[in-house]
């Protein structure tokens, strides 16, 4: 009895499935599409103000009396927003900056020293208060739509691989 089974283009096929593992083996390129597409939606959030949840964010107080984008005052948070592949497997997308956290997720501000918070309004005056309220504006994650788009990504990815290496017969 034979523990194996031999067809004619039997060794065609194999060279191209290896061809084609070699290719997946490395999925940098594809990690990079991926991670562009997640920064660039990432930043779109905050330009069109509508969260990961695809809900639209409560506008802050500075862009509602400045006419202005919310997290969008200097533009610090949405200029750091960016994606690194990691060990050639897997995609991040964040930012380094510290207040990050606090626009995505909302909580409350209380003074470190004192009773009051002092600090300028959007309007030029002053207002002292003992806390300040922050919405959450999720901006970070991963969408439908974002899924969508990685999934076509990944789709067209492998269409190219298994095309590129099909053995000529």
């Amino acid at each position: 009895m034979t523990d194996s089974i031999q067809f004619h283009g039997q060794e065609k096929i194999t060279q191209w499935l290896n061809r084609v593992l070699k290719e997946t083996k490395d999925s940098t390129e594809l990690l990079h599409e991926i991670g562009s597409i997640l920064e660039s939606n990432t930043k779109e959030r905050i330009n069109s103000g509508i969260g990961v949840d695809d809900k639209p964010w409560q506008k802050s107080w500075r862009a509602r009396v400045q006419g202005g984008t919310t997290l969008r005052d200097t533009s610090r948070l949405y200029n750091s927003i960016k994606y690194q592949v990691i060990g050639g497997k897997r995609v991040v997308v964040g930012t380094n900056v510290m207040y990050a956290a606090l626009m995505h997720f909302g909580g409350t501000i209380k003074p470190k020293h004192g009773k009051f918070l002092t600090f300028k309004t959007p309007t030029g005056g002053w207002v002292r208060v003992k806390s300040v309220t922050i919405k959450p504006r999720p901006y970070l994650g991963v969408s439908v739509d974002d899924s969508q788009d990685i999934l076509f990504t990944i789709e067209e990815y492998l269409e190219k691989v298994l095309k590129d290496a099909k053995p000529v017969l």
